[in-house]
């Protein structure tokens, strides 16, 4: 019952395009609302103009990185994030030329991933619980204006190694 409850709010928060991904055998809950979540970030030739972080609904910075100095190397972080709060990873890359990868990851499950992201990129998901994750559409923002390409996510739940 709580599944649809949750799916219900985020499809009234969110409207179309949601995406509720079930993880129950691969998460890692730290606490009772605290979920680990692994955030990979494969840099291309010009690592240091990379940066991301995740944002809470209020805006507030929860966790970011970037400063990163080697070229073609995959950086891994963990962060515990609380379970039912609205987040949005941001990524982008200063120069616009963004041509590394990123994922995301509850336990073995990955939520978010992509390949390539020219100047920016933002996500909206939430952990729901230990085996509830919801994605929004993927917003990409163009290096000119303010217009905003919406499309949605290819991502379905893809197991890592």
């Amino acid at each position: 019952m709580k599944s649809v409850l949750v799916f219900m709010m985020i499809a009234s928060a969110f409207g179309k395009g949601v995406k509720v991904l079930r993880t129950a055998e691969d998460a890692v809950a730290t606490s009772d609302s605290c979920l680990s979540v692994k955030i990979g970030i494969l840099t291309d030739n010009y690592p240091e103009q990379t940066n991301w972080f995740i944002s809470a609904k209020d805006g507030s910075v929860v966790v970011s990185g970037g400063d990163y100095t080697e070229s073609a190397t995959s950086y891994v972080q963990h962060q515990c994030l609380e379970a039912e709060i609205f987040y949005t990873f941001h990524i982008s890359d200063t120069d616009g030329d963004g041509s590394g990868s990123y994922q995301l990851s509850l336990g073995k499950k990955t939520f978010i991933e992509e390949e390539g992201f020219n100047s920016s990129m933002q996500h909206k998901f939430m952990l729901a619980d230990t085996d509830i994750v919801i994605v929004t559409p993927k917003r990409k923002y163009a290096n000119e204006g303010n217009a905003i390409l919406v499309s949605e996510s290819k991502l379905a739940g893809k197991t890592t190694d």
